[in-house]
């Protein structure tokens, strides 16, 4: 009786169920919309419904975000899919956010991809803001700084020349030939961070290194393609869309074995008086459990995880910049290399020469400034309902800071 009362309505009405699932969604997207948090910085036009911004966004999203800071100001709001996002400009805004009220914008949003391999708040970047990310974060610095992770007396300073000395012997061993070193480069600075986290170096032509390096690197690469999946979780189940889902998850697999076979390798040889590097350290909290709460083995193993992550690309790129404007202006690359050579000669430089060492030291500091190798860093959100100039910023709100454009 109540399906045909039902049957009825429809026909009386000359809706089929289509047309009336049609209508539904335009009710639901109207709430959706209507509901959108009042005095939020102005949005740029061109937003779709679903879509937002991102159809304008396109693959280089920095560049559209710089043209539209020069229509809306140094703070604008965007639509990634559904979801509002804060856009923050210039050196003021960004200042005013992550330095001088940083834990209003301390926390992080959800982000599928990132989550995922982060376990999902297990790491550090990930986790949102409160106790158990201040321990963990005040625990690693902690622990990194007594590793040598700092300037003066007991850094890594000399765990970092050692490693050059070994990347200078690969370079030489091209005999002037040309070459890619982008690989050689990424075992460097691997093995610098191994160094910290494992207590020991690999050699290059190690197929355990080799293989972990490139695991990393590929995961990075499929980040970045699997962006959609973080603005439409759902995405994650259609085929073909989920390709880079799949292969960050089968990369993943790979570090998470290479991690664990080191934490029980640590385990075994753990000296609980003296620890030696940052696993040791990690592991006797877990058995003190003095400074983290709740802390697992899986902390420690994504903790480690994200100390290889974190750093490896980004450095890498950093280096590969330095290298390409010196071939690109050798005028500059002839007068830091005249400044080494009076100052350093034939030995490597070293932290005690940087005061000695004006042009170089302002060189890499102008290539970090002009090629920022992540032009949006990581999203923020804001941890409570915050006024942010003439706008009103509610909690838990996305934000981005162009970095592209603070340094310009």
């Amino acid at each position: 009786m109540v399906d045909g009362a039902f049957s009825e309505i429809f026909q009386l009405s000359g809706l089929n169920l289509q047309t009336f699932l049609v209508f539904f969604l335009a009710f639901l997207l109207a709430c959706l919309y209507l509901r959108r948090p009042r005095n939020l910085p102005p949005y740029p036009a061109g937003c779709w419904p679903v879509l937002g911004h991102l159809l304008a966004l396109g693959r280089a999203p920095h560049l559209q975000l710089t043209a539209w800071r020069r229509q809306y100001g140094d703070v604008f709001t965007v639509r990634m899919g559904m979801e509002d996002v804060v856009v923050l400009n210039g050196y003021t805004a960004v200042k005013d956010a992550l330095v001088d009220r940083s834990e209003l914008f301390a926390s992080r949003p959800q982000n599928y991809i990132f989550d995922l391999i982060n376990g999902f708040g297990k790491a550090i970047v990930s986790t949102q803001w409160g106790k158990a990310f201040k321990q963990k974060r005040k625990f690693a610095s902690t622990i990194l700084r007594t590793l040598g992770v700092k300037e003066g007396m007991g850094s890594i300073e000399e765990k970092i020349r050692e490693e050059t000395g070994f990347l200078c012997a690969k370079v030489a061993k091209y005999g002037g030939q040309p070459f890619d070193p982008e690989s050689d480069l990424h075992f460097t600075i691997a093995n610098v961070i191994c160094s910290i986290v494992f207590g020991n170096r690999f050699d290059y032509g190690d197929g355990r290194f080799r293989d972990l390096s490139d695991a990393v690197l590929v995961t990075m690469d499929r980040l970045g393609a699997g962006q959609i999946i973080n603005v439409f979780p759902f995405l994650r189940f259609v085929p073909g869309v989920n390709m880079s889902l799949h292969d960050v998850k089968k990369y993943n697999e790979k570090i998470h074995a290479f991690l664990w076979d080191e934490i029980s390798c640590h385990r075994q040889k753990l000296d609980r008086e003296n620890p030696r590097d940052f696993l040791d350290c990690c592991l006797v909290e877990l058995e003190k459990g003095e400074k983290i709460e709740y802390f697992t083995e899986e902390h420690v193993m994504y903790m480690t995880f994200e100390l290889l992550f974190g750093g490896l690309d980004t450095l890498t790129s950093t280096v590969r910049w330095c290298l390409l404007y010196m071939v690109l202006y050798p005028d500059v690359q002839k007068k830091v290399q005249s400044e080494l050579d009076a100052v350093v000669g034939g030995a490597q430089p070293a932290l005690s020469h940087r005061a000695q060492l004006p042009y170089t030291e302002a060189t890499l500091m102008e290539v970090q400034r002009m090629r920022a190798v992540a032009p949006l860093g990581l999203p923020h959100s804001t941890t409570q309902d915050v006024t942010f100039g003439e706008f009103d910023l509610p909690a838990g709100v996305m934000v981005y800071r162009l970095y592209v454009n603070t340094l310009h």
